[in-house]
């Protein structure tokens, strides 16, 4: 890949062996590679990131779990971010994934996301990243395009500044300027927020061909 491309490498797996194999035969002094993750269950990942002159991805997971709410992540996130810096990586090195669920399981998993976004961004300053699978709020709903994008300004607005997006169908200089006005989004913030119980408003103007994309 190196061959092929000057930007940095993300290298992501869920073993780490992997992630050790990837980074021995990365040039770091093409790019510094982008470690996924690590996390309190894999503390010594980021032993790895720092050997090797990379970046890190961590994680908002627990060392037997996910989190339940904000302040669970907050917590779990806040512990990754002192054992790195403890282990001599820099703020700016660090981009925090608070981790994001599919508001299909929970109505509350929208806000806990962006509550927890806030709280990291408040914690740490404008150095540190805060990124995540942005598309992950929308699974196993329809029109998951337009509940993504309106995540995503959502999301920045909460202060975060990275994302595993698709950035041909998401593209955030045009996101930005969406129309906040709009039925389509009114309709997409209230499940994001939790505030449209089982999302019957928003499946019910689905169903009847009510919503279009909330366009610039």
């Amino acid at each position: 890949m190196q061959r092929m491309t000057r930007l940095p490498l993300a290298l992501d797996s869920s073993n780490i062996e992997v992630i050790r194999a990837g980074l021995e035969a990365c040039d770091p002094a093409a790019a510094r590679p982008l470690l996924n993750s690590a996390s309190l269950e894999r503390i010594e990942a980021l032993d790895l990131a720092r050997q090797h002159g990379g970046q890190a991805v961590v994680t908002a997971a627990g060392e037997r779990g996910m989190p339940a709410d904000a302040e669970a992540r907050l917590a779990n996130a806040s512990r990754m971010v002192e054992a790195a810096l403890a282990k001599g990586l820099a703020l700016g090195d660090l981009y925090v994934d608070p981790l994001i669920f599919p508001i299909s399981v929970d109505k509350e998993y929208g806000r806990h996301s962006l509550d927890a976004i806030r709280g990291l961004r408040d914690a740490f300053g404008p150095a540190i990243h805060i990124t995540g699978g942005m598309s992950n709020v929308s699974f196993g709903i329809p029109g998951r395009k337009l509940i993504n994008d309106v995540f995503l300004v959502l999301a920045m607005a909460a202060g975060a500044d990275s994302g595993i997006i698709d950035p041909v169908t998401s593209r955030p200089d045009e996101i930005r300027q969406i129309d906040r006005g709009s039925r389509a989004w009114q309709l997409a913030e209230d499940v994001l927020l939790g505030r449209d119980e089982h999302c019957r408003l928003y499946l019910r103007a689905w169903r009847r061909g009510e919503l279009r994309p909330a366009q610039p």
